[in-house]
């Protein structure tokens, strides 16, 4: 199976979405298991809309994904040119073969002529009109005069008569019947090849056994088929996967509700869960289990296991296999990835050392479970990272800003200013004495201190973040907390609501 040489091809008229990284997903992991070859061909013959900036975008979020080619941009390869707009010179010949064998014909008729026919027809017939073989069959001397009238031609393929059938790796015996396709047009008046045409001929200068691809294409493999027996060429294996769909019911693209995985990267989410997910959106294990990594998934892949039913894109599931890859670091991993996030935002500036480093790796301890993607760490470290805090307004409203809370952090102040150490067994043990001297709850009296530390009213365990911030930004922010409860004034807070209360 090493010969197995799969492609994708994207367009670089945008950025890598999901469905597109889905299909290069699958193309990889048969060339994988294999032991074959994942070749990367970029159609960039849209000149208008193909840009830099989207295939260096494509190249990166591949390589991000862990999805590397064997061939291709920036790799090279014994089969290239890889972009398809340096592949030009390559289709002519291919294409007078056609003309040689009588495969194709050129056709002469103008878009107004074409146009015309159509409308002759009804309403309803005009719709599903087809090219009606006017130019087929031409004579010497009828091709001679269209020319001396200046007509440039196009190239039509002949479809031939009768069924074109093929086993597709996922959708099974699959049959079409000729009658219903017209003579495509395979080069344009000025040379130039089509698509049909030069993505047949790109797979067969490429030696690609398989295309894997959506069920979009579907209709497209019956005409690739025709052109690659008419050439003389053996058809890969063809397998259609079924769509990727949005839970809206609409088909996910780069026009229509599809995020790219540029944008993904940015939310804090990690390749391995990107990838983990997108294999299972039509495909499942025979383990069952739902968190794979890449080499597990391709141990256990086979294409033709795919399924043919329609997928759904759950964003909540791909947070929740996030959350699980987030845990499944150990500590030191999980700072690694966190650190670009924290330097993006300007948390962390310059290089850590020894002590720096193991510090934040117990505050990325601390926040652990409350972490679902790489920036939610934003929602914790910040206080912990930024030399003072902002507060919250329904924070200071609900809690600093009731009758007693000034007092209560006064008093939490001096006993962690007299504290013998700050470690949090011991900080543990000043704050439950003095709740219990004061004959409070240690809640009650944690919540005040929480939004003095925190800015809010939310944050990891207590005497461990107290600890990890350290006495003197403790002290420090405690003040500033005792400050905003005389100026947020009690008549902010619930008639009758009091912290004092038991």
């Amino acid at each position: 199976m090493s010969d197995v040489r799969v492609r994708i091809a994207p367009s670089p008229t945008g950025f890598l979405h999901l469905g597109v990284t889905r299909t290069a997903l699958y193309n990889w992991l048969t060339a994988r298991a294999a032991g074959g070859s994942f070749i990367l061909r970029i159609e960039d013959t849209d000149r208008a809309r193909s840009t830099d900036e989207f295939l260096q975008a494509i190249l990166e979020d591949l390589r991000w994904l862990g999805l590397d080619w064997d061939e291709g941009p920036e790799v090279g390869g014994p089969r290239g040119p890889y972009l398809q707009s340096q592949r030009g010179d390559m289709y002519a010949p291919y294409v007078a073969k056609l003309l040689e064998r009588g495969a194709a014909y050129r056709c002469y008729c103008t878009q107004e002529e074409l146009e015309h026919r159509r409308r002759s027809r009804g309403a309803t017939e005009a719709e599903a009109w087809k090219y009606d073989g006017k130019c087929a069959s031409l004579t010497d001397e009828e091709r001679t005069a269209l020319e001396n009238e200046g007509r440039s031609a196009v190239v039509r393929f002949r479809v031939p008569e009768g069924t074109t059938s093929f086993v597709d790796a996922i959708q099974g015996a699959v049959e079409f019947d000729n009658a219903q396709f017209d003579d495509l047009v395979i080069a344009r008046g000025d040379g130039t090849a089509t698509y049909n045409m030069a993505v047949v001929i790109d797979d067969i200068e490429m030696a690609i056994t398989h295309v894997i691809r959506g069920s979009d294409h579907l209709t497209n493999t019956p005409r690739q088929i025709m052109m690659w027996k008419a050439l003389g060429h053996e058809p890969p294996v063809f397998a259609h996967m079924p769509l990727l769909f949005g839970q809206d019911g609409q088909v996910l693209s780069k026009r229509r509700g599809a995020v790219s995985i540029g944008e993904y990267r940015r939310r804090g989410y990690l390749p391995e869960a990107i990838v983990n997910y997108l294999a299972l959106l039509g495909w499942s294990p025979e383990s069952g289990e739902d968190i794979l990594g890449l080499d597990e998934i391709t141990g256990e892949f086979d294409v033709s296991k795919l399924s043919r039913k329609q997928s759904t894109f759950d964003p909540d599931k791909l947070a929740w296999i996030n959350a699980q890859w987030m845990k499944r670091m150990d500590v030191p991993e999980r700072t690694d990835r966190i650190l670009p996030v924290l330097r993006e935002e300007g948390l962390v500036k310059g290089d850590l050392d020894a002590e720096r480093r193991a510090w934040l790796e117990n505050v990325v301890a601390l926040i652990d479970d409350r972490v679902k993607t790489l920036r939610d760490v934003l929602e914790f470290d910040w206080f912990f990272l930024e030399s003072d805090v902002g507060y919250d307004s329904m924070a200071v409203s609900k809690v600093l800003a009731k009758p007693g809370a000034g007092d209560i952090l006064a008093g939490l102040k001096q006993r962690l200013s007299e504290a013998e150490s700050f470690g949090p067994d011991e900080l543990e043990s000043v704050i439950r004495g003095y709740a219990d001297e004061i004959g409070l709850s240690a809640g009650k009296v944690m919540r005040p201190l929480r939004v003095a530390l925190a800015g809010k009213t939310s944050s990891p365990g207590m005497f461990e973040t107290l600890s990890l911030l350290g006495r003197d930004r403790v002290l420090r922010r405690i003040d500033r907390a005792i400050e905003l409860t005389a100026t947020a004034g009690d008549t902010t807070a619930p008639e009758g609501d009091s912290l004092q209360q038991g």
